[in-house]
């Protein structure tokens, strides 16, 4: 796959993290195109399979695939997205092969059912997914820095704003899917059922249920906004899109029923966005 199409994949899969990434100096941007196209590869497996067993294969040949990639020799399977990914492993601040099947591990949890079973369990998904892959896209961007406690407050917050903002503007889709990105307890609180919630009913109690999930976001956007500065402004490329979270998080926060949302197609806006949130460092 050429960098060309890879991009045009990115460009199509994750938008957000496209337009973010075009800050990168060129050899970076096709290292962020390959990290990014595999983490759609893995992540689009959950909903694309009928069966969970089907999926853990299809996650399982994946970490096989990153495992013959570190293999020595380098055993590199004939598919595009991994072809690229062998490419950026070998590049300065690449991601190690444990990190990489971190990703693909943090996806087991999307094959299952039912709601989390605590905050900390929420929290650690968001880390393991969101969290890692954007420190992994800060290590591509810096090799070499150093990041201090405030600047791992910063990535951690950013990580948490971006993951927390995904699971609230899909919030009726994953309740469809019987995966409500709420907590046992909000659930049990709320007075909303997981058969309700996977019908689109109980929209007043759907939105109880949610409330904590928008407190967590809302927490990590005053987290990023007290430690965005210790962030170099050559990660940008790799932690600016997380900017782009604000806005969804105000709509979502007006939508009375969880189910009504619909996220606003307006790529000229996030463009404008992200390089307001550049030129000013405001993350």
């Amino acid at each position: 796959m050429s960098a060309d199409t890879l991009a045009d994949t990115v460009r199509r899969e994750d938008p957000a993290r496209y337009l973010a990434g075009l800050f990168a100096p060129a050899p970076v941007r096709a290292n962020l195109w390959a990290l990014y196209a595999f983490n759609a590869e893995i992540a689009r497996i959950p909903a694309s399979v009928s069966e969970p067993v089907i999926g853990e294969m299809r996650l399982a040949w994946a970490r096989e695939a990153l495992a013959d990639i570190y293999a020595s020799p380098p055993r590199v399977r004939r598919h595009p997205v991994y072809e690229a990914l062998a490419i950026m492993c070998e590049q300065p601040g690449a991601p190690g092969e444990a990190r990489l099947a971190g990703l693909v591990q943090a996806r087991n949890a999307d094959l299952g059912e039912g709601a989390f079973p605590d905050t900390p369990e929420r929290e650690a998904y968001v880390d393991r997914t969101s969290g890692a892959l954007m420190r992994a896209a800060a290590r591509l961007c810096a090799p070499d820095w150093q990041p201090g406690d405030g600047a791992q407050r910063a990535l951690t917050a950013a990580g948490r704003l971006w993951g927390y903002a995904g699971l609230l503007q899909n919030f009726a889709r994953l309740c469809a899917q019987g995966r409500p990105p709420v907590t046992q307890g909000e659930l049990e609180a709320s007075g909303a059922t997981l058969e309700a919630l996977r019908r689109g009913l109980q929209p007043d109690a759907a939105a109880r249920a949610r409330e904590g999930l928008l407190a967590l976001a809302d927490q990590a956007a005053r987290e990023l906004n007290a430690s965005r500065r210790a962030l170099p402004a050559s990660v940008f490329p790799a932690v600016g899109y997380a900017a782009l979270a604000r806005g969804p998080l105000r709509r979502i926060a007006r939508t009375a029923s969880p189910y009504n949302y619909a996220p606003a197609d307006n790529p000229l806006g996030a463009q404008l966005a992200l390089l307001w949130a550049s030129f000013t460092g405001r993350v």
